[in-house]
């Protein structure tokens, strides 16, 4: 067995309550990687076609990275894996925090649940031990009570617990899993998968260290990173500074960042942005950084709000995304309303992109008309009413009244509404977009649509194409030089490349942010040192394109194709903009992605893998019998 890897794989059937342990077959080690790209094979084979995502036929899959547990900077991610029912294809969700780690620790590369127990459960993975507990008495708590109640049971602080919340329990399909108190694998409805199969939470202890082929070569490869990266200007020194929400400021004067559902770009749309982005503003409540693990960047942070309207106490700093919706998106500058929405969210266990895009949604449904104060149980909900907003998304995590329509999203919400509310409901294949227009870079757009987990900001490694020339990562394969930002041919080629290259780096735990925008980060060196297998950047190319080709024909097999997934007309300037830093623009994100699916060996329509890539990738056989 490659070191990195822990050699082990386990399965639980809620059902019957059978355990099984399963040694991972070094053959898929190097096919797969690890996180989501074992979690796609296994599943592909193992779960029928068709299934119900929220019957217990539905694999949930908790992976984790190759690297991660190692001393690899930035390598805590694992990964939340299932039959999506927010779309109905292929469905993951990528965390942080310290649970990826543990499970390494305890000796386990990943764990499959299916099946759905007939009263609630907890499962307690201590090193090789797995059991299956009674959780009636930890139903109903919000995440942090959960996890605090699991500590306490066992006696233990630093259990980690993967755990959902009152909204995943009542199947809201914007719901994901928390772990650490406030990080959340938050897309995708993984969290409702959960629910379904009463399952409270996975808690997680480990003695056990991940193995590593060559730690002096590691040690050396680190260090000079890490030594990089702090004399590194820019986004490397903001990261540590402020974390992701000191870009709000600059993303929304470029116009990246959507206001008012979609329908304006640019500061002048936000007066008083001030109030949500000035950084001193932002950080005012911080009473310590912290990072997730073996992270050296610490962006994330932890307030402590005593006073105001909102004395929420201690809880996590809101991120970029966060702050894009639930402030611009719905046109609110009350930047401690924002700290007291993102906490419901991360003790009910929402989604926060969804949460807010789908108030933003219903703000213009009800200007518009369409619904009535008297149809949102008294709730006034007007752009920028703070007020309305956390009474709302109560209702919302609660099943109530109008958040019961709201809770499953803006797709079905706008089916159950009707009257034309179709018009206001952005989304894409059924997922709320995260906050980053493709006006600004059309790249953008072409990972909202393209990848198997559409309307996906992280898996759009393309947009760094549009943001001028520059360097990706140390590798020359992947540098970037004169493409212009509007031009619609010839990008396909190297947005495949970073595509591929972006599966490997996600399904070896690694965090998005250093990896595909610091432009320095040595990807395959460490894996290298970690796990001795000497891969070629060739290599990684081509096992990339093997997770992303068999993540597309997972959506394949359940009917879903890509040219079934549009882009919303706002989001692609049909028609144009009038105001703004992106008045006039209308993208072309078609013939962009017809490029790239022709480079990744896809039909350029309706996005299926030809049949001389799957022979290429090693996938007909597997294709033929589970396809």
């Amino acid at each position: 067995m490659a070191d990195g890897y822990m050699g082990k794989i386990g399965f639980i059937d809620l059902t019957t309550g059978e355990i099984r342990r399963q040694k991972l077959d070094e053959a898929l080690i190097r096919d797969y990687i690890g996180g989501y790209g074992l979690g796609v094979r296994i599943m592909f084979e193992q779960q029928r076609k068709g299934a119900d995502p929220l019957g217990p036929d539905n694999f949930l899959g908790f992976t984790a990275g190759t690297l991660t547990g190692t001393n690899t900077p930035a390598s805590g991610r694992y990964m939340a894996v299932c039959k999506s029912p927010l779309t109905g294809g292929w469905g993951d969700a990528n965390s942080g925090g310290y649970f990826g780690s543990e499970l390494k620790a305890a000796g386990w590369d990943a764990i499959f649940i299916c099946g759905a127990a007939s009263k609630p459960k907890w499962v307690f993975i201590n090193d090789d031990t797995i059991e299956i507990r009674a959780a009636s008495h930890l139903w109903g708590k919000d995440t942090v009570e959960t996890e605090m109640s699991i500590q306490k049971e066992l006696n233990e602080s630093k259990i980690r617990v993967a755990t959902i919340g009152p909204a995943s329990e009542r199947l809201s399909l914007i719901s994901g899993i928390v772990n650490d108190k406030g990080r959340i694998a938050a897309r995708s409805g993984v969290g409702a998968v959960m629910g379904a199969k009463m399952l409270k939470a996975v808690a997680v202890r480990g003695t056990g260290k991940v193995k590593v082929a060559d730690k002096n070569t590691l040690d050396e490869v680190r260090k000079k990173f890490l030594k990089q990266m702090r004399e590194m200007p820019g986004m490397p020194d903001a990261m540590m500074k402020y974390g992701t929400c000191g870009f709000t400021a600059g993303l929304v004067a470029s116009g990246a960042t959507p206001v008012k559902n979609w329908r304006l770009t640019g500061e002048k749309s936000f007066p008083n942005l001030a109030k949500i982005a000035d950084v001193d503003v932002i950080i005012k409540h911080q009473t310590r950084k912290y990072g997730c693990a073996n992270c050296p960047i610490a962006c994330g942070g932890i307030f402590n709000v005593t006073e105001g309207k909102y004395p929420v106490g201690e809880v996590h700093k809101p991120e970029y995304e966060t702050i894009g919706a639930f402030g611009t998106l719905c046109m609110n500058d009350d930047f401690e309303s924002i700290i007291k929405l993102n906490d419901m969210c991360n003790r009910s266990g929402l989604d926060t992109i969804s949460a807010g895009t789908v108030l933003a949604f219903a703000m213009e449904c009800f200007e518009n008309g369409i619904i009535s104060e008297s149809d949102m149980d008294g709730i006034a909900l007007t752009w920028g009413n703070a007020e309305a907003m956390i009474a709302m998304l109560e209702k919302i995590i609660a099943r109530e009244g109008f958040g019961d329509i709201l809770a499953d999203g803006v797709k079905r919400a706008a089916e159950k509404i009707g009257n034309g509310a179709e018009e206001f409901a952005v989304h894409v294949g059924g997922q709320e977009p995260g906050l980053h227009s493709p006006l600004l870079l059309p790249g953008r757009g072409v990972g909202y649509i393209s990848d198997p987990t559409p309307g996906r900001h992280t898996a759009a490694p393309m947009a760094r194409i549009d943001a001028g020339a520059g360097a990706v990562a140390p590798y020359p394969e992947l540098s970037i030089e004169g493409y212009e930002r509007y031009a619609y041919t010839g990008k396909g080629p190297l947005s495949a490349k970073l595509s591929s290259y972006l599966q490997v780096g996600n399904c070896a735990g690694i965090c998005l942010m250093p990896m595909i925008f610091f432009g320095n980060y040595p990807l395959l060196e460490f894996f290298n040192a970690v796990t001795g297998l000497a891969m070629d950047l060739a290599e990684v190319f081509t096992t990339g394109a093997r997770i992303q080709t068999l993540r597309q024909y997972f959506n394949i097999r359940e009917g879903i194709g890509s040219s079934d997934i549009k882009l919303p007309g706002r989001l692609a300037g049909r028609p144009p903009m009038k105001h703004g830093p992106l008045s006039g623009i209308t993208v072309d994100v078609e013939n962009l992605t017809a490029e790239y699916f022709q480079a990744m060996g896809w039909d350029p329509v309706s996005g299926e893998p030809q049949e001389a890539t799957l022979q290429k990738l090693g996938l007909t056989e597997l294709v033929k019998s589970f396809g």
